[in-house]
């Protein structure tokens, strides 16, 4: 297993092969999407963004070294954002390592295309960042369900 950091185009490439290997024929997958690494920029010397497939969104968080490396699948790590506490699950995979996930959308289903994905994931990245007693500010659950997208 990769001890490492992760970059947002490695994140992009696996989850590409994922999607072209084992989900590309399943009833869940929208094939108006693809797979997109949005928004990523430097958090508590992480990076952070959104990872758009066709069959989830997620807003992921990529050590920049070992980290992570002996955390256990599943795991709950919680973070301090302007907008709040966000609480992320911890992912490994044998190839690309281990990683932080927090779901946006368990189903893009209804999704309309990838412009729609991209919009809303650059509106999350946006909302992250603006402190809860803003007049900006949405509620974690709008955040998390793109209830506060446009």
């Amino acid at each position: 297993m990769s001890a490492g950091a992760i970059t947002a185009k490695q994140l992009e490439a696996h989850f590409q092969r994922v999607c072209d290997e084992r989900m590309r024929d399943l009833p869940i997958v929208n094939p108006n999407l693809r797979v997109e690494t949005i928004g990523f920029r430097k958090f508590d010397d992480r990076s952070l963004g959104v990872l758009v497939t066709p069959w989830f969104m997620n807003l992921v968080l990529l050590p920049e070294g070992p980290e992570w490396a002996d955390a256990t699948q599943g795991d709950a790590v919680a973070f301090d954002f302007p907008c709040g506490e966000i609480e992320f699950t911890v992912n490994t995979d044998d190839e690309l390592g281990t990683w932080l996930s927090a779901i946006l959308f368990r189903t893009v289903n209804d999704m309309p295309d990838q412009e729609t994905a991209r919009a809303i994931a650059d509106e999350i990245m946006q909302d992250l960042f603006v402190a809860a007693s803003s007049e900006r500010a949405v509620s974690r659950r709008a955040l998390f369900t793109g209830l506060g997208a446009s």
